[in-house]
């Protein structure tokens, strides 16, 4: 009986033979910053020497059939022990990454307390409440919350209900807000998903 012997699982151990169906599986670690790279390239390298150590296996004619599968085995074991201790480390700088991002984010939409200020973030909410039926403002909304910091400060410090958009709208353009006033936080986090 062969070590791999199914058509599939024959074939999954030739892509992952190569740079290419690695990529295609795990993403490509070139594309990303050092720290995640790093990670990535590692377990790039142990699939690479897990699939290798494989395919000898199979043309090993010191060991049995179970020698095979049981030193196969092992190997499988380290692999997949070696990819889950990846993706922990991988899941938590996405986490460290993705919270530093939104720290900037949130730093850059953050409002200014001066009192003149305060006031014209009141009049603007009032201004895109007296808009709410006006299908037309629904896409404008989204271009002064892009070009204008001040449009996008007094929706997000106060309550949707305030300015009479829903909270998933409101959501949606924090989402546009922070790719036009914090272009770089936003790539980061989008980087970390």
């Amino acid at each position: 009986m062969a070590l791999v012997n199914t058509p599939h699982t024959q074939r999954t151990m030739q892509f992952l033979s190569t740079d290419a169906g690695r990529k295609a599986l795990m993403g490509d670690w070139t594309k990303y910053d050092a720290t995640p790279a790093t990670k990535l390239a590692k377990v790039h390298h142990a699939v690479a020497d897990a699939a290798k150590r494989v395919q000898n296996l199979a043309f090993d004619k010191t060991r049995t059939p179970p020698q095979q599968h049981q030193a196969g085995r092992k190997v499988a074991e380290a692999t997949v022990a070696e990819i889950n201790k990846t993706r922990a480390e991988l899941k938590a700088w996405a986490d460290n990454e993705t919270a530093a991002a939104m720290a900037a984010i949130d730093a850059a939409l953050s409002p200014d307390i001066g009192t003149a200020t305060q006031v014209v973030r009141s009049e603007i909410r009032a201004f895109v409440l007296s808009r709410k039926g006006d299908v037309d403002f629904v896409s404008e909304l989204r271009s002064l919350v892009e070009t204008d910091i001040r449009f996008a400060t007094a929706l997000f410090e106060a309550p949707a209900a305030l300015s009479g958009i829903s909270q998933e709208r409101l959501g949606t353009l924090r989402i546009h807000a922070a790719a036009a006033h914090a272009p770089e936080a936003s790539a980061r986090v989008v980087a970390a998903q």
